[in-house]
């Protein structure tokens, strides 16, 4: 469940901040802190991923989603690059489950995680990566905590291009 009424403030403080001179990198670990106040999940992440370039996490709310993030781009698969390819979200609402990405499932249920949602970062037609959203439980996301969360990835993507 969506809390609205964190959800509305980050969306506001973050409308203020965007044409400021703010750093990058702290306006995007300041977003994903906040993303953990307000959706179902334990820990979030920005990835940024190029064409024929490894993908590169560049916020982290925590060491575990540092923890995550690394595992993708070390094993080299898992929903982050699957959104980017597909630009679509990619949810793994049980790992022990899933059968899409073998080898980081396995290392990510060794290292505590059971859940990832992966939205896309875009503008228009062009893919910037992904803002994943890990969770040390199974289970899914309802839909609006879906939407929320691609609105929550779209801010992420406008402070990328405006950067």
């Amino acid at each position: 469940m969506v809390d609205e009424g964190k959800f509305s403030s980050v969306l506001s403080e973050f409308a203020r901040t965007l044409a400021t001179e703010f750093p990058i990198q702290r306006i995007l670990d300041h977003l994903v802190e906040r993303i953990v106040g307000i959706l179902p999940i334990t820990s979030a992440g920005v990835t940024l991923i190029d064409e024929g370039r490894a993908p590169r996490f560049v916020a982290a709310s925590d060491s575990d989603a540092l923890r995550y993030e690394r595992l993708q781009t070390e094993i080299g698969e898992g929903p982050c690059v699957v959104a980017f390819d597909s630009g679509a979200p990619v949810v793994v609402a049980d790992l022990a489950g899933d059968e899409r990405f073998p080898a980081f499932a396995e290392a990510a249920l060794a290292a505590g995680l059971r859940a990832v949602f992966t939205f896309p970062l875009h503008h228009g037609e062009h893919r910037l990566g992904a803002l994943d959203l890990y969770r040390e439980t199974p289970g899914g996301l309802d839909q609006h905590t879906m939407e929320t969360a691609q609105t929550l990835a779209d801010v992420a993507a406008a402070y990328l291009i405006n950067a």
